[in-house]
Order: C-alpha cells, then structure tokens, then sequence
C-alpha cells in the first residue's frame, strides 16, 4: 500500500473535484483483501454536505477518476468508498487504535 497520507491526499482531491462545495471531513483508508484475495483499500469518508449536494451519479463515477491517480503513485488496490457520518468514523478510528 502506497504512503498513507499520499493515498488520503489523492482520495480527498478527486472528492472535491466531483463534488464540489460540499465539505469532505476526514478520510480513513485501510488496506484489506476481498473475498477472492484481491487487495482493496477500504475507503471511509465523512462527507459534510446537504443531501442535494451528495449526488449518487457523481458517487458512483469517484473510482472511476480515482484509480488512474492512485496508479500514478503505483496503487493498484481497489478502492471501496463508504461516506459515513462524523460519529461513525470516530468509531473507526477507535478501532483502528
């Protein structure tokens, strides 16, 4: 797994270009395998926008402008994007202590 900031950097930049004024919080990235043995990376992300500014089409399109970046700084895992609400990911990151 590439450096972990390096990754969060590159996670949070292609999130705001897509969507735009709404305000992305903190990014936790964890690497992980899928159930055929693939590295994926565990993607979560508090996103601190309106439900107007959340829109699932633009979601959808996010790994798709993710990857080519990732790969440039040599990550080819898979990222899995969970947006989740700020009390959730306090629950992540305690866990992940």
């Amino acid at each position: 797994m590439a450096e972990n900031q390096e990754l969060k950097g590159i996670i949070r930049a292609v999130l705001e270009e897509i969507f735009g004024d709404a305000r992305i919080g903190d990014v936790h990235v964890a690497s992980a395998y899928d159930e055929d043995g693939d590295e994926i990376l565990r993607v979560k992300v508090v996103f601190d926008g309106t439900e107007e500014q959340f829109d699932a089409r633009k979601a959808s399109s996010v790994v798709r402008h993710m990857r080519p970046r990732l790969a440039m700084i040599g990550e080819q895992a898979f990222p899995i994007i969970s947006y989740v609400s700020s009390d959730e990911m306090s629950g992540v990151k305690d866990a992940a202590r």
